[in-house]
């Protein structure tokens, strides 16, 4: 289960204690040191409401070039939400597609370096599964700040290796949040689902046909022409990513994997030993799970991390990776193996050194990002309705978006920091405390 955030409080602690605590957290002398593994704390700061009313939800959160942060409902209107002093108040800014008759669901937005917005949209589908996806989906820029915009069709059946003779036939982008990535040279990539006819034929001697496949496609003039299509993973979508910042070639996914047994395979037993999913055996999704990817060529191929393979129902990612190689993952809590419940909270994976460990309670963390601790950002009852979008709004102060299914549905943010924390005071000679910070603090109540 995941661990609880604590609450931000302070305490007032008289003379030489206050100093003493305060040198456990920084460095002798009190200057501001690097976080460390032993006794991280997530602390939850202060709450904003983004939206009131009740009707939008939230698929990404930017911070743009200058500064603004935007945020994706997901609609036309409201359309996007954006704050210019930190995530402290916020405005609605709808979007105009004036060339496009239909409704649009919002899936993906970015703003790049340029100041440019980006949106990918798609008529929104019928849910209930009377009507299939529609076929068209489309990239539209503003140079405007979202006063105009320009759209592009997506043309989505040449990216299938094999068109035009055999193209795909469904490109879906509603309610699949997909996530923008500016490389260095300018080229602007995102990625998505895109299925031919058989997809869900997971028994047929190619298997280079089903599927839910995500495919990363590219641009080089602006969003005008789409291609270079690379497929991240067969059986993944929903897919979130972060570029390490001093290496850009160096990028973490995370995904979404959902997928039937393969030929050969046993699905009861993947179940049971492999994914934990609680589908009886009528349900024949035997992977529906978060998983974590990692590219070292810039997105041209993918690999599973070390222990990449998450519980069942982790995931609508958000991934943060900063200046000073911290790394967050955020998303839904999910079920392990062996839980007997769902968490459909928003927990966080942190990583303080560019994924290579992961926070777990011990000093130097896991290599397995799938035994890293849980910390809870939002608890689950009422359940969450949105993607954990999370940003780094200043060094170590993050923000994290919510909305509530049922009772108060308004979009808020939640703003939170970390911290090394000790909970107990340590006794002379006890635990609490590792040996270098009590000379410290002996020595501060020495002097």
């Amino acid at each position: 289960m995941a661990n609880a955030a604590r609450t931000h409080r302070t305490d007032p602690l008289a003379g030489p204690l206050a100093f003493a605590l305060a040198c456990g957290i920084l460095a002798p002398g009190c200057g501001e040191q690097p976080l460390h593994y032993v006794n991280l704390e997530l602390i939850l700061d202060e709450e904003v409401v983004i939206d009131p009313s009740g009707q939008a939800t939230a698929n990404n959160m930017v911070r743009g070039p200058d500064g603004t942060i935007w945020i994706n409902s997901t609609t036309t209107d409201p359309g996007l939400f954006k704050s210019s002093d930190r995530g402290k108040t916020w405005r609605s800014v709808p979007i105009r597609l004036e060339d496009i008759e239909t409704p649009q669901h919002i899936a993906g937005f970015t703003v790049t370096r340029s100041g440019t917005l980006w949106i990918v949209h798609q008529e929104p589908p019928d849910r209930s599964g009377d009507t299939p996806y529609p076929r068209d989906a489309f990239v539209s820029i503003s140079r405007d700040h979202g006063a105009t915009w320009t759209s592009t069709r997506m043309d989505f059946g040449h990216f299938a290796p094999r068109a035009p003779q055999d193209p795909y036939t469904k490109m879906d982008v509603a309610w699949c949040h997909p996530n923008f990535i500016e490389r260095p040279d300018g080229t602007v990539m995102f990625s998505c689902s895109m299925r031919y006819p058989d997809w869900e034929d997971y028994q047929q001697p190619d298997q280079s046909r089903p599927g839910i496949r995500d495919v990363m496609v590219r641009t080089t003039d602006d969003g005008l022409t789409w291609g270079d299509p690379t497929i991240v993973h067969p059986h993944a979508t929903e897919t979130a990513y972060a570029s390490n910042p001093k290496q850009p070639n160096h990028i973490l996914a995370a995904t979404r994997i959902q997928r039937h047994a393969l030929p050969g395979e046993d699905p009861e037993a993947i179940k049971k030993n492999l994914t934990g999913v609680p589908y009886p055996p009528d349900i024949p999704w035997c992977y529906k799970n978060g998983l974590i990817l990692e590219s070292m060529d810039g997105g041209r191929t993918f690999e599973e991390v070390s222990g990449g393979l998450l519980g069942f129902g982790a995931y609508r990612w958000s991934v943060v990776w900063t200046e000073n190689d911290l790394v967050l993952l955020s998303s839904n809590g999910g079920q392990e193996i062996g839980e007997s419940t769902f968490d459909d909270g928003k927990v966080v994976r942190i990583s303080l050194n560019g994924g290579r460990t992961w926070a777990d309670g011990t000093a130097n963390g896991t290599l397995k990002v799938n035994r890293a601790r849980k910390f809870t950002i939002i608890p689950d009852d009422p359940q969450s309705h949105c993607v954990s979008a999370t940003i780094e709004v200043s060094p170590n102060r993050f923000l994290t978006l919510r909305r509530f299914r049922s009772g108060d549905r308004r979009l808020t943010g939640v703003f939170w920091h970390l911290e090394n924390r000790y909970r107990v005071p340590p006794q002379a000679g006890g635990q609490g405390w590792p040996p270098s910070v009590a000379a410290i603090i002996f020595c501060s109540f020495s002097t």
